[in-house]
């Protein structure tokens, strides 16, 4: 839970080396709640936005899970979303990856790939969610974040590799690039 909080608006590589030396430092879950923000934040500084949120938030909820839910991480969206630094998506990654359950996860990569496929037609990443639940089968949820990050990484990012894409005869936005 603490990477996905760490990896907000950073990039994977980035985040995985910054969580592995956060982890090195802090082992445990009450470890992580008495560390001085201060030292967090040297830490993380290569990520985004460590000095305004992220350090702040990471030990703020380690300090919730000591304190409420002894040390553990919630298994429901609504108790995850109460901990500092979790939104809606990082509440269903926890629970698609940590507990197995099925939540589709609608970053950055998921809402803008699914309106450029037409898949759905949002403004909001929460809206998107919604309109996917209703368009994919349960069983498949756990997977379409991964699906849709990896195919913005390597073909529909910025500037789109239409000519490359698989689904291409199939997307709504139709090679414009």
């Amino acid at each position: 839970m603490i990477s996905t909080i760490l990896s907000a608006r950073s990039r994977d590589a980035v985040t995985f080396k910054i969580a592995e030396r956060l982890f090195e430092k802090y082992r445990t879950v009450d470890e992580l709640a008495r560390a001085d923000i201060k030292d967090v934040k040297r830490i993380i500084k290569s990520i985004g936005f460590y000095n305004n949120n992220k350090a702040r938030n990471i030990v703020e909820t380690a300090r919730m899970l000591v304190s409420e839910n002894e040390g553990k991480v919630p298994n429901t969206r609504e108790e995850l979303m109460r901990l500092k630094g979790v939104g809606r998506k990082t509440a269903n990654i926890v629970l698609s990856v940590a507990f197995d359950k099925d939540a589709i996860a609608v970053d950055t990569h998921v809402h803008k790939i699914t309106n450029r496929l037409d898949w759905v037609k949002t403004k909001k990443p929460e809206e998107t969610e919604h309109e996917l639940m209703n368009l994919i089968p349960k069983k498949w949820w756990r997977g379409v974040n991964y699906i849709f990050v990896v195919h913005g990484q390597r073909l529909c990012g910025r500037v789109p590799r239409c000519g490359e894409c698989p689904v291409r005869k199939h997307c709504g936005f139709g090679g414009k690039f």
